[in-house]
């Protein structure tokens, strides 16, 4: 009888023994996490870009943990230390400022992956950069203008955030072609630091006083110039008149589009922008491979770049832009039009 209770008792604990085993031999798998920091708030674009962002994280079973800087470069460095802390797998960065290598070799010193995003860091040993062609881009509006003038007469460039990729790589692309316009005269082009509606307003309103309302073209690199300096193009009598460009295709854009006031509006397709994000950031820290387009040299470095596509919206495209281009919940024909 003892000798049974024995091999009974035996038996018990080597099943539990066995079942802690198995246990820790098939731990659970740890879910990546990706800290996000984006530059601003301003635009509405990144807002809808952390929505894309949310949902391909969650469809590749990681955690986003999200922060805004509103171009202010020190906070966003003490945002992305503190994302550190928070044992992140990943970031993704869209900096305030092309000069953030530092923070880029701060982070990496950590094991941990950047893909910088929309706005490129110079000089910083960066896993991947995302970004449109942002050069083709303000070819796309610099042509679109020369031809609404003519070829020739005034024009004025309101650029964003100085220190931005973006708007350097646009600028690159209006004076491209500009070059091929020796009658177009650019009476002023000055930035708006942190894409300050109010100073690009104060520049138009200049620009015009000072050219007698002779200005035929406002080359904008953002939407949220281009409607800040709408109280200043109205007042001169040049709605619809004067050509404007954009980027983003904001709601309030679109509608000055289809009334003829924005002649040309650039759009990203953010969407898709979001999503490659995530799914390289995961790729990283699984330390598996992914597509990019091209090898971008950077200092001693050597970044995979992937391009997102971007298309010129106007008056005559913007329907079959909504409804077949747009991601859901962008826009819609009634935002537009009422």
């Amino acid at each position: 009888m003892k000798k049974t209770v024995v091999v009974i008792v035996s038996a018990i604990l080597l099943s539990f023994l066995v079942t802690g085993c198995t246990k820790s031999a098939e731990p659970e798998t740890k879910k990546i996490r990706i800290g996000v920091s984006f530059a601003t708030q301003v635009a509405a674009r990144f807002q809808f870009d952390e929505r894309f962002m949310q949902e391909t994280a969650e469809a590749l079973g990681a955690e986003l943990l999200v922060q805004w800087a509103n171009y202010d470069q020190t906070r966003q460095e003490n945002q992305v230390e503190n994302l550190i802390t928070q044992d992140i797998d990943a970031l993704i960065l869209v900096a305030v400022s092309t000069n953030m290598a530092p923070l880029v070799e701060k982070v990496k010193a950590e094991g941990i992956p950047v893909v910088c995003y929309d706005n490129f860091i110079e000089n910083a040993p960066l896993d991947a950069y995302l970004d449109r062609d942002n050069q083709e881009a303000g070819r796309i509006q610099m042509r679109a203008a020369a031809a609404a003038i003519g070829g020739k007469g005034n024009v004025a460039i309101i650029h964003g955030e100085p220190t931005s990729a973006v708007v350097q790589g646009m600028r690159t692309g209006y004076h491209e072609i500009l070059e091929s316009y020796p009658d177009i005269n650019v009476v002023t082009e000055q930035y708006c630091e942190g894409y300050s509606a109010e100073k690009a307003l104060r520049i138009a309103e200049n620009a015009l006083s000072a050219n007698n309302d002779s200005i035929g073209a406002f080359i904008c690199t953002s939407d949220v110039l281009t409607l800040g300096i709408l109280p200043a193009i109205e007042a001169a009598g040049l709605s619809g008149k004067a050509f404007l460009t954009g980027m983003d295709c904001e709601v309030a854009a679109m509608q000055a589009v289809d009334k003829g006031i924005i002649g040309i509006d650039i759009w990203t397709e953010i969407d898709k922008c979001a999503i490659r994000s995530v799914e390289i950031a995961c790729a990283l820290v699984r330390g598996e491979k992914f597509e990019y387009d091209n090898l971008m040299g950077s200092g001693s470095y050597q970044i995979p770049k992937i391009f997102v596509p971007i298309l010129g919206v106007n008056r005559d495209n913007m329907e079959n832009w909504v409804t077949n281009v747009a991601p859901g919940g962008w826009i819609s024909i009634q935002d537009i039009r009422g």
